[in-house]
């Protein structure tokens, strides 16, 4: 309970601390500044789908159901069965940071969509899926 209050009196020192009155702009620096700033290029909308469509994909002959489905039950939580059947770069943060894929929800419905998949020998919506509900 100590810490606590210690934490709280720590955070309340802070903003007190760095109250706005106390800082002073210096207009002249900000002018030298931007007079010496780089110009960059940015791309537009247009010009950026092109490079979305340049990520790489799995051939669906690559993509062995099996592999898939150990690689979902052992690691599900951090999404590494959906990098192996080529999803987005990021999924393994997405799956990792929403806890699990949302506590688990999420590796446990893609393992039965698997499953299911596999049975009937068609796993092909699920490969090069970038979507963070793969059955959807």
């Amino acid at each position: 309970m100590k810490k606590l209050v210690l934490i709280i009196a720590a955070v309340f020192g802070m903003a007190i601390a760095a109250n706005a009155a106390n800082y002073k702009v210096d207009n002249n620096a900000i002018d030298a500044l931007i007079e010496n700033a780089e110009e960059v290029l940015t791309i537009e909308v247009a010009e950026a789908a092109p490079l979305a469509a340049n990520l790489p994909t799995v051939s669906k002959s690559e993509i062995q159901p099996a592999v898939a489905l150990v690689l979902n039950f052992l690691l599900g939580g951090f999404g590494i069965h959906r990098h192996y059947m080529g999803t987005s770069p990021a999924m393994w943060a997405i799956y990792t940071f929403t806890f699990a894929g949302i506590f688990g929800i999420v590796p446990t419905v893609d393992l039965v969509m698997l499953i299911i998949g596999t049975i009937n020998n068609d796993i092909g919506q699920y490969i090069n899926n970038r979507k963070f509900f793969m059955w959807i």
